[in-house]
């Protein structure tokens, strides 16, 4: 990911100048994983909900299904329905509240934690191929 340090550098720039809506597709797949792979490579599932990446959860899914990571992608759904139906909230400090009131959610964490550490998807390669497709230079 090393490679593609620029390119989050803007990306995540852009969110906090402009905010997520505005983002084009691609930089809100960059700002997105960029998010939670550092996070929960981190500090795991909990530490990602707890931070300020973690507004970004109920998009996570998506930005690693759009570049391929579906096995990524399918363990991110599985810590996001951890929330129930409408999944953590995109504000901090309710989406705190809601990490609160789960029970057992550090033995819960730990399997899914596992499981993103495994990496049956490669994250680096696939979001560079998805980005070359969408014009930058990865």
């Amino acid at each position: 990911m090393d490679t593609l340090q620029p390119l989050f550098d803007k990306a995540l720039t852009r969110l906090s100048e402009s905010g997520f809506n505005s983002l084009s597709e691609p930089d809100r797949v960059l700002a997105t994983i960029w998010g939670l792979e550092g996070d929960v490579n981190n500090g795991g599932f909990d530490q990602y909900y707890f931070n300020s990446s973690g507004d970004l959860a109920r998009y996570a899914p998506t930005a690693l299904d759009l570049i391929g990571a579906t096995q990524m992608g399918n363990i991110v759904k599985r810590a996001n329905a951890l929330f129930g139906p409408s999944g953590p909230s995109p504000d901090r400090f309710a989406r705190e509240e809601q990490l609160f009131a789960l029970t057992n959610r550090f033995s819960t964490w730990d399997e899914l934690d596992r499981a993103f550490y495994a990496y049956p998807d490669d994250i680096s390669k696939l979001l560079s191929a998805y980005l070359r497709l969408h014009g930058y230079d990865a």
